[in-house]
């Protein structure tokens, strides 16, 4: 059933569409070729006007009230959405939200929203095409963007880092600078730009897919495309499958991103309730997420996945303002950003006057500015009114009280997918000891099958290091390779300036002695973000700590708050073949959540030659006094206790401890590491 644009009542009431809302869904879901369905006009959602059967463009009118009320409502649908699903944001993660966890709207305040970030960062692009036009350059864009003072996340934090350190968009956004690029930042921050292009979804994709690049590359670039097309197609359009035809067709087929959405369209086409469909998009699509900070756990902030969550609700909402957003909500994830597009989607679509009443109940609509901004509630609407007015001037007809606006075919933006390959964040600094700092993170949901180091010296590497020192001061091209066990490939040069030698020492060569100095650090995390020191030196400074003190601070610890069970290690590699016996291991701090290794003792491993390349290779070890036994703070000892691993002497180049990392946060802690032997 479709609305036509008179069927919503007054403020506070609308009419419910509770028949399917796709009589036409097995062409609309063939899609799986061009996403377009017709409307009970008969025409098609495409980039030239369509025709009537008397061969005419067809068109669709909108007064200038009409637009202005439909424009409010999408501001005001957004807010009502990010109000409704704040409180549990990514609470939810690979499960559904209870229904007993759905909140009333009387119990909510709409004005909560001018806080939160899914508003007022696309608040910087209108503030901005309010000094330099709609049609403000890509640059125009970014620059505002790289200016804005506060706090952001994922991409559009990366995004805005590259900026200020002079990657230009749409580089900025590139997977090749970006490895967030796939989240879905622009997808919450792009409904603007379709409130900006009424009746012209194709419009309002190709500018999303320009813009997008400021933070985002494919699929994080299509969630925007994605969104925008819907708003713009909500303005005009006869029915909600004509505005999901719209949304879908912008979206190039052979995407992740088109396959999700059409795994959707076949699952409501199936007759499949929406939680059912829920289960069966988790199953294939729960765990694809490339994102370095979510990627290894259930949390996924990926674009496709939560654009999915945004397609069940306008779905099996079928027309309703409130139940489409709860349904979006109920998916989880992101579950205030989610709702808040449908809201905005639908608010659009109804306009602000047939938004039900307790959903905008007491919005202040002219005193509080939305933050970080200028603008309060009416500033944004009168500034997108006036932005939009200019757009439609160049595509509409304009008469006495409203514009003429030509049906429009969609087309796909252009195609782009991040290729496969390991997503690697990966940085190298000159110390203010000279030394070098290296950190890297390395995700891959193939798991990593190798990983290569060329320092640049002559040095190479199979394993992270976090430290490193040059015997000759001087310009260095340090190399990565990180291979992923599908074959794809990360590769990343970085050009460091070292002003000191660390000549190889003399004087203690061949002499048995703790040979940590002399080696490099490696972890299995490099950039930790707990309270311990984010420094590796500090597991060769030296210093070892009273047994039992607080002393964070001279601890480093793993804590990446990674819920998911896995092995860490630390250790070290040399430049040259050592022979040894012996490592001592003061364990750091345990906390309530790890901190020390699970399960029992960790293993000793070396790193032989094997052929042509190395190895790590276990060896058997006696531990004194025995590591404790368990997977609680309360089954170890004091902090900065010390445990020594002694082993028959062997050659290698490297040595290290591995375990199962403890805790619900699954992460190791030590104060210090020996590695007692001598050069061979």
């Amino acid at each position: 059933m479709a609305l036509p644009f008179s069927a919503h009542g007054k403020k506070g009431r609308m009419m419910k569409m509770k028949k399917r809302i796709f009589a036409l869904l097995p062409l609309f879901c063939l899609l799986l070729g061009a996403c377009a369905a017709p409307t009970e006009h008969g025409s098609e959602s495409t980039v030239a006007p369509a025709l009537s059967e008397a061969g005419a463009p067809e068109t669709r009118f909108l007064t200038r009230d009409a637009l202005y009320d439909k424009l409010k409502g999408a501001w005001a649908g957004q807010m009502a959405g990010v109000v409704l699903g704040a409180k549990q944001e990514f609470w939810y993660q690979g499960t559904m939200m209870p229904d007993d966890q759905v909140e009333d709207f009387s119990a909510l305040n709409i004005n909560d929203a001018f806080w939160q970030d899914d508003l007022y960062v696309e608040i910087t692009y209108v503030e901005q095409m309010r000094k330099t036009g709609y049609n403000s350059t890509l640059k125009q864009m970014a620059d505002a963007f790289k200016d804005s003072a506060y706090p952001l996340d994922h991409a559009n934090k990366i995004g805005r880092e590259n900026l200020q350190n002079g990657i230009e968009a749409p580089d900025s956004g590139s997977y090749l600078y970006n490895l967030h690029c796939d989240d879905l930042d622009w997808q919450i921050n792009a409904d603007f730009v379709g409130q900006l292009y009424p009746g012209a979804p194709d419009k309002a994709a190709a500018r999303a897919f320009e813009l997008g690049h400021i933070t985002n590359y494919g699929d994080g670039v299509y969630g925007g495309v994605f969104v925008a097309a819907l708003n713009a197609a909500a303005y005009t359009a006869s029915g909600i499958d004509e505005i999901i035809a719209a949304g879908c067709g912008a979206i190039p087929d052979g995407t992740k991103f088109k396959t999700i959405l059409n795994d959707v369209l076949g699952c409501y086409r199936q007759g499949l309730s929406w939680r059912e469909c829920w289960q069966e998009i988790q199953t294939k699509w729960g765990d694809d997420d490339r994102c370095p900070w979510y990627g290894y756990g259930p949390a996924n902030i990926d674009a496709k996945l939560n654009a999915a969550y945004i397609l069940i609700g306008l779905l099996y909402g079928e027309g309703d303002f409130i139940d489409s957003m709860v349904i979006a909500m109920q998916c989880g994830q992101d579950s205030d950003c989610n709702p808040s597009s449908v809201g905005g989607i639908l608010g659009t679509y109804y306009g602000f006057d047939g938004i039900p009443a307790s959903c905008v109940r007491n919005l202040d609509e002219d005193g509080t500015r939305f933050s970080a901004t200028t603008l309060s509630f009416r500033q944004t609407v009168d500034a997108c009114y006036k932005l939009m007015n200019d757009s439609l001037s160049e595509y509409a007809v304009a008469e006495e009280d409203g514009y003429r606006i030509a049906v429009r075919k969609i087309a796909a933006v252009p195609f782009e997918q991040w290729p496969d390959m390991p997503a690697v964040e990966f940085q190298a600094a000159v110390r203010a000891d000279g030394s070098v700092a290296l950190r890297m993170n390395a995700v891959d949901k193939s798991g990593v099958r190798s990983i290569r180091l060329d320092m640049g010296d002559g040095a190479v590497f199979y394993d992270a290091l976090s430290s490193y020192k040059y015997e000759k001061a001087g310009l260095y091209t340090i190399a990565l390779t990180v291979t992923n066990n599908n074959g794809g490939i990360f590769e990343k040069t970085v050009e460091v300036q070292t002003d000191r030698d660390f000549p190889a020492a003399a004087e203690n060569r061949g002499e048995y002695r703790n040979l940590a100095p002399a080696g490099y650090p490696l972890c299995s995390v490099t950039a930790p973000d707990g309270s311990g020191s984010r420094d590796p030196e500090s597991i060769r400074d030296g210093i070892k700590p009273q047994t039992g003190v607080w002393a964070p601070e001279q601890q480093y610890d793993t804590y990446l708050n990674n819920p998911l069970p896995h092995d860490e290690y630390v250790g070290y590699v040399f430049r040259e073949d050592c022979t040894l016996d012996t490592l001592v291991f003061t364990e750091g701090m345990h906390f309530d959540n790890g901190g020390y290794f699970a399960g029992g003792s960790p293993e000793v491993q070396v790193l032989v030659a094997d052929g042509d390349a190395f190895v790590w290779q276990r060896v058997d070890a006696a531990v004194s006094p025995a590591y404790p036994v368990g997977d609680a703070a309360d089954a170890f000892g004091a902090h900065f206790e010390s445990y020594t691993f002694a082993f028959a002497p062997i050659r290698c180049r490297g040595v290290r401890l591995l375990g199962h990392a403890g805790g619900d946060a699954h992460f190791i802690s030590v104060a210090e590491l020996e590695a007692y032997g001598a050069e061979s």
